[in-house]
């Protein structure tokens, strides 16, 4: 089964405004995301933006690239509005590969496509990784996923660590990555935001009230830094040069 890619990107940040055109070794942030969702193996890759500079980069360097509402909450709700534009049927997998991206292993892509693709009693598929140090594990801002060892089903998603006793249960760092089934990725989108999303700022615990099931798995290449702030622009500058 194929799967299609779509690319949130708006032009407003508060940490690092219009940071989808952040220069990173000489092409615009969003350009690099692009180039890792094409050495993917998905039939269709779509950048979804609200801005009319993003859209101009995108027809620049030849990418797919449709206006959404400036309105939307989340990102999930900018790729749902793609799949609402270009009529994906309910069984369509799709993608989310967040705009600042730009590090995302091709490899990640395709698997998390095919762990929704093989485990169709699912609704979405997620992954994570291994954390780089202990200072990394209490962060709060580095969000960690338990997750049943035999299953691979999320448990639970959590910002501060609170271990969870039970020998069936693990847990890592939850990376930005998901796919979703059409039919799913409509529904939550559709559906307002819970409270304990509400509460812990975390998009995703709105499955766990609409009953979607969840499955991850560790990522087969660690991920690189997303960019959120100037200092992890630079950060991934100088690994684009090391290269």
């Amino acid at each position: 089964m194929s799967y299609a890619i779509v690319i949130p990107a708006r032009y407003d940040s508060k940490r690092l405004p219009g940071k989808a055109l952040k220069n990173i070794k000489g092409k615009p942030m969003i350009q690099r995301v692009h180039e890792a969702a094409l050495s993917s193996h998905a039939s269709e890759i779509i950048v979804a933006t609200d801005s009319e500079k993003i859209k101009e980069s995108c027809d620049q360097f030849g990418a797919k690239c449709l206006m959404t509402n400036q309105q939307h909450r989340s990102g999930t709700d900018r790729v749902n509005e793609i799949a609402e534009i270009l009529n994906w049927p309910s069984e369509q997998i799709i993608v989310n590969l967040q705009g600042d991206n730009a590090l995302m292993p091709s490899e990640n892509i395709d698997q998390v496509a095919n762990l929704l693709i093989d485990q169709p009693e699912y609704s979405i598929a997620t992954l994570a990784t291994a954390f780089l140090s202990k200072d990394e594990e209490q962060d709060r801002n580095a969000v960690k996923v338990f997750f049943n060892t035999k299953t691979k089903e999320a448990i639970a998603f959590k910002r501060n660590l609170e271990l969870i006793e039970d020998d069936s249960v693990n847990y890592l760092r939850h990376m930005g990555i998901y796919a979703y089934k059409r039919s799913s990725l409509q529904l939550f989108s559709n559906h307002g935001p819970s409270l304990d999303e509400e509460k812990e700022k975390l998009e995703q615990l709105r499955a766990y009230t609409l009953g979607l099931k969840i499955i991850v798995e560790e990522s087969q290449t660690p991920p690189g830094p997303d960019v959120d702030t100037e200092e992890d622009l630079q950060l991934v500058n100088s690994i684009y040069k090391n290269k």
